[in-house]
């Protein structure tokens, strides 16, 4: 069987799994700053024999299994929450590879890479086309904008994000807005000039103001202030205070209710201020949903069940909201297992890599013509 002969290529290759993971992850993928690590996975597909495209924002997409019928995007995201400069050389101990950026989303895009080796030797016969993406813009504020560019110049019939925690899928997108909230007013001497309005103060209002908005538990919506800065000395009169305001909801529309209230509140403390303001939109994450009885998601837990692992659904912020609040059926698929995520500390558990790239290769097998269609 096809199916079981592709396994057995990438059982044999799991020192590649781990040797192609550390090479992905060495290359530093900043956001806004993904072109090295685009170069690197773009020339890796090439020299594996597939016809490989790099958009203008460094999306690399591979055409891995050609054929007639629906398309099949999977992507996984290149780009890295670390600065540049971080040091990303990997340090392996035991079981575990440790490395900024390792898990999320280093690994996975490796996989992609080794599936995509393997797939040469024991290809699988599919009825539906089958492209591989790294793509940019997940992480932070990149606000997606490589899966949108990839939907709206691919049109694929389904998407599947390749990132996360092997055992997961996330079928329900977590939409947010993220904004950029600053106050603007004269400044001053904190002596001489007191009683002039402080774009300091004024943030510390709304920022009390704001997380006392309530919101509900069901649908699940949140909020939070992420940064704040303003001022310049100990004994000015601010003249600019900006916060990094994050809100998040299972539900557009409730997400779309705070993010109005929050709105108004800002602009009502700017007034009460007499204070200059922008509330400026940063980041535009859609919700959506795909129904928990739609092939493509039975695949995905049949493939885990397949594979000895119990799948876990639950909603998220992944790649896989921007196709799921077009009608596009998709989700996220998790890749590996490991801890520390988002963090200096960030490891890999190495067996997870072979696993993972089994789990995906399974439930390519298993998508059945129905996946493909709407909800």
């Amino acid at each position: 069987m096809s199916l079981n002969r592709l396994l057995d290529a990438l059982q044999a290759r799991t020192g590649d799994l781990l040797k192609e993971t550390v090479q992905v992850t060495e290359v530093p993928a900043p956001p806004f700053q993904e072109e090295a690590r685009s170069r690197h996975v773009a020339r890796r597909f090439r020299e594996l024999g597939y016809p490989v495209e790099v958009d203008d924002l460094f999306n690399v997409v591979a055409e891995i299994h050609p054929a007639e019928g629906p398309t099949l995007l999977v992507a996984a995201h290149l780009d890295t929450v670390f600065p540049p400069g971080t040091d990303v050389r990997v340090r392996v101990e035991g079981t575990r590879a440790y490395a900024p950026g390792i898990r999320d989303n280093s690994a996975a895009v490796a996989i992609l890479l080794q599936v995509a080796a393997a797939w040469k030797d024991a290809p699988l016969t599919l009825p539906y086309r089958l492209l591989f993406a790294a793509n940019v813009g997940e992480e932070g504020l990149g606000d997606l904008r490589g899966i949108r560019h990839l939907v709206e110049n691919l049109r694929p019939d389904a998407v599947v994000a390749f990132d996360g925690r092997l055992g997961a899928i996330v079928h329900e997108a977590v939409g947010s807005r993220r904004v950029k909230a600053t106050y603007r007013g004269p400044g001053g001497h904190s002596f001489g000039d007191f009683g002039r309005p402080s774009a300091l103060h004024a943030m510390g209002t709304f920022v009390h103001r704001f997380t006392q908005i309530p919101v509900p538990s069901q649908p699940r919506t949140t909020l939070n202030v992420g940064t704040l800065r303003g001022g310049t000395s100990v004994n000015a009169i601010a003249e600019e205070a900006e916060a990094y305001l994050d809100m998040r909801s299972v539900d557009e529309r409730e997400l779309e209710k705070l993010f109005q209230e929050a709105q108004d509140l800002f602009f009502a403390v700017a007034r009460e201020k007499g204070l200059e303001g922008t509330f400026e939109v940063v980041g535009n994450r859609p919700a959506g949903r795909l129904p928990s009885s739609h092939p493509l998601l039975l695949a995905a837990q049949k493939a885990l069940a397949e594979g000895g692992f119990q799948p876990h659904t639950e909603p998220g912020s992944t790649d896989a909201n921007i196709p799921l609040a077009k009608g596009i059926p998709a989700l996220c698929l998790g890749a590996t297992t490991g801890g520390g995520a988002h963090t200096l500390k960030e490891y890999l558990e190495i067996p997870s890599l072979l696993q993972g790239a089994q789990t995906l290769v399974r439930f390519l097998a298993l998508l059945p013509e129905e996946a493909f269609q709407r909800a």
